[in-house]
Parts: structure tokens; C-alpha cells; sequence
């Protein structure tokens, strides 16, 4: 029986770790993210600010001075536990999981300063045309309404807890910005661009 468990457990983690999964980007409300190198905006420090603006403060007739600071940094992240379901007794315990999901977005943007976001429609957007000059394109910025269904049927072992939570990878790009019409600045903050490159599905067995 226990082979038998272990095989179907193994089949079930498979599965769900290679299925791709709609992107969900809100990056400040994932439950772990961890960066390979740089650090994100909002650990930006007021000397970290003050040593960046150094290269956007000299005026321009029209547009915007851009300082990136990291560009493009992996990250890797957890956005929630979607389920934790464990077995502190003697006999093995069968659980199903349902949940829909939908209205996801492959990208966040994030901003300090004087340097507005503009939410209401259905791709977020910089105020003021920050996108264009760092080059972001609608088609970067789309917002996916789709619901997705799923169930779940497990058996967990004795003595062991499993864990299903979505993962994902990802890109981080940030730094400063000034924006300028006719050499009066108009605009100074920090910039952040978050951008899912790929989510899925993992499922883990642990021992309690």
C-alpha cells in the first residue's frame, strides 16, 4: 500500500509541477521572494535615494532622466499556500481540494515619489509616460481574465504533512527617474517593474 501511496504521490507532484499556470504578479503580497542580487524598491534606503538622484537632476527641456539600478535581477517566489493539509495520527487520511482562480496579470509596476501608477484600467501603467522611455509595451503589460478549475484528491501518510503552492520565477528591474517640461522637473521618484516569466503548481510531502 505504502509503494502504491508513494507512486500516486509522485504522479500527482509531477503533474502539477509541470503545469503552467496563469500568472499572478502581485508581487508585494507573495508569501516568500527571494532576489539573486540588488534589492527591490521598497528597501531603497534614504542614502540609496539620495546617491541615485545625483544622475537625474540635471535638467532637460522635455522628458524624463532615468537612473536603473537593477535590471532585470531573477527572482524566485512562493505567492501563497494553497493548501497544508498534515497527518499527526495512525492511519492515513483522504483529503479533496477545490479552488477557481482567475483575473491575473504577467506584471506589476510599483513607484515612490511623485511618480503615479495609473490603475483604473486594465493594464497598469507609469502617469506621464515613464513606460515608453523604459520601453514597456502593452503587450508586456497584458492582464489575463481567465478562471481556471481544479480538484485535488490525496491521501497523506502518517506521520507527514503535504504542502500545494504555487511557484514561480521572475524578473525585477528598478531605479529612479525625474521628468522635465521645459527644464522644470515635474516628477521625481523610484520605479519598480515586476515581470512573471513562468508559474506553476508544487506539491511537497514533509515529515512532522
Amino acid at each position: 500500500m505504502k509503494k502504491w501511496f508513494l507512486f500516486l504521490f509522485c504522479v500527482i507532484g509531477l503533474t502539477l509541477s509541470n503545469t503552467i499556470i496563469k500568472a499572478d504578479s502581485n508581487y508585494k503580497a507573495y508569501e516568500e521572494l527571494n532576489l539573486e542580487s540588488g534589492k527591490l524598491l521598497s528597501a531603497f534606503t534614504s542614502s540609496d535615494f539620495t546617491k541615485y538622484y545625483k544622475n537625474v537632476t540635471k535638467r532637460k527641456f522635455y522628458g524624463w532622466r532615468i537612473n536603473q539600478v537593477n535590471t532585470n535581477i531573477k527572482v524566485t517566489y512562493k505567492t501563497e499556500t494553497l493548501f497544508s493539509y498534515y497527518n499527526d495520527g495512525y492511519s492515513k487520511i483522504e483529503y479533496t481540494y477545490e479552488q477557481t482562480k482567475k483575473n491575473t496579470k504577467t506584471r506589476s509596476l510599483s513607484s515612490t515619489g511623485s511618480i503615479g501608477v495609473n490603475v483604473s484600467g486594465t493594464v497598469d501603467k507609469f502617469k506621464g509616460g515613464l513606460d515608453s522611455s523604459l520601453k514597456i509595451t502593452d503587450s508586456d503589460t497584458t492582464t489575463d481574465l481567465i478562471e481556471e478549475n481544479y480538484k485535488l484528491k490525496v491521501s497523506v501518510e502518517p506521520g507527514t504533512m503535504l504542502n500545494l503552492y504555487i511557484y514561480g520565477e521572475g524578473l525585477i528591474s528598478n531605479g529612479v527617474a525625474a521628468n522635465y517640461l521645459f527644464w522644470i522637473r515635474t516628477a521625481k521618484g523610484g520605479y519598480e517593474v515586476f515581470t512573471v516569466t513562468t508559474q506553476y503548481y508544487r506539491l511537497e510531502m514533509v515529515k512532522i
